[in-house]
């Protein structure tokens, strides 16, 4: 049995002849095949949640991880496993360097190497130059060469058969526009959202200045974008509409820190400002700008009426597992939807309770009330998300594929 979506109320699974809404067989007249129309049903279930819990919170944040960069077609992002494969040069010149330096730092690069795991690779060598210092040949810093070739693997253009990133955009954006500007926040340091709101015409509060140089100032957030002209009478006809937030909790391709500490954004960053992925990203992340755009999730996660949609983050994060999981436990009026992805083999594996085991609760598959969880990817999802047609602003979906 595989389950597809699962919250207090609806469980929608599948085996290899059926297909099941909360364990009952659903009608198969047409002999189709059972997994087709589980996904077409978890789909409407997720769709009718959306829809409601939409009404019933006035906050809505998301948070996007390497997933959704994933699902950007030919220009695709890497898991954790596909940026070890394409930064296994630069991961052996570093390994050769160390590999005689003792015994169990061997053994700790061996195990690193066998679980093609690169944050805990990266995580020995960054300890090991803090107790020996920079590793270096020629004059060069080889963890310098690696962290280097993650930027260059990380820095995507949008590719041209995705429209899932600008469509869910404009889904997201598709709301009363003085109900609070929804938030996006994403671990990824590529600028796929930022390409995709620029498709769409929409306009995105990120957090630094608006005259150039564009210098990141955490108040900018506590702004917004109005009609100067147009008439007050009517609240709600003041702010411009496709306005949303977006806040990189691990920095980005497109930052650049100064001397003097003060971030920019600019273009062709050869040092870019981002937290890599390795112990000490937990230590970096009580640094500014971090430690700012962080303190904002957990403030937006503690606000009565929030809706958080997490896509494609794997839980790893303790610093924002630990915010997610204070929400649930102690804001009554909160609620979490997790989409989730994941194949063994090339084959889709559905809902595995090891998947946030904090909300998966044991073989029974068990969620808390406030707590949904969808297996989709990320374009699939876009697709399953309903459009608010009340607030959509027509002119701008014309390469819309919804």
């Amino acid at each position: 049995m595989k389950y597809l979506y699962i919250d207090a109320n609806n469980r929608v699974s599948f085996d290899e002849d059926n297909y099941f809404l909360n364990g009952k067989p659903q009608s198969n007249e047409h002999n189709e095949d059972a997994s087709l129309l589980a996904k077409r049903l978890a789909s409407s279930v997720v769709a009718e949640t959306i829809i409601r819990l939409s009404n019933a919170f006035k906050n809505v944040a998301v948070l996007t991880a390497a997933g959704t960069s994933m699902d950007n077609g030919a220009n695709s992002g890497k898991s954790r496993e596909g940026l070890w494969k394409c930064c296994e040069q630069e991961i052996n010149a570093l390994y050769d360097a160390l590999k005689d330096k003792g015994e169990t730092l061997k053994a700790n690069l061996d195990k690193a190497k066998s679980d093609n795991n690169i944050e805990d690779f990266l995580s020995i060598v960054v300890i090991y130059e803090k107790l020996n210092g920079e590793i270096t040949v020629d004059g060069e810093s080889l963890r310098g060469k690696l962290q280097q070739k993650i930027s260059d693997v990380c820095t995507l253009k949008l590719d041209a058969s995705n429209m899932h990133h600008a469509d869910f955009l404009r889904k997201l954006t598709a709301r009363k526009p003085s109900d609070p500007r929804v938030q996006l926040y994403t671990t990824n340091y590529d600028t796929l959202f930022e390409q995709a709101a620029m498709q769409a015409g929409l306009t995105v509060i990120d957090g630094f200045s608006f005259s150039n140089p564009r210098k990141f100032n955490g108040v900018n957030f506590d702004y917004d974008i109005v009609y100067r002209e147009r008439s007050r009478i009517k609240p709600d006809e003041s702010f411009i509409p496709n306005v949303f937030q977006l806040l990189k909790v691990h920095g980005s391709i497109d930052w650049w820190k100064s001397a003097d500490g003060n971030i920019y954004q600019k273009d062709d960053v050869q040092s870019p400002c981002i937290i890599y992925p390795a112990s000490d990203k937990y230590e970096s992340s009580y640094e500014q700008p971090y430690i700012e755009l962080i303190a904002h999730f957990q403030q937006t996660l503690r606000k009565e009426g929030t809706l958080l949609i997490v896509i494609g983050f794997g839980f790893k994060d303790k610093h924002l597992q630990s915010i997610i999981k204070e929400a649930v436990n102690q804001n009554s009026h909160f609620h979490l939807i997790i989409v989730c992805y994941g194949t063994e083999d090339g084959v889709e594996t559905g809902i595995q309770p090891n998947f946030a085991s904090d909300f998966i609760i044991g073989e029974e598959m068990k969620v808390p009330s406030n707590v949904s969880v969808l297996f989709s990817t990320f374009k699939d999802f876009v697709e399953a998300y309903p459009l608010n047609q009340s607030y959509t602003d027509n002119s701008k979906l014309q390469n819309a594929t919804i």
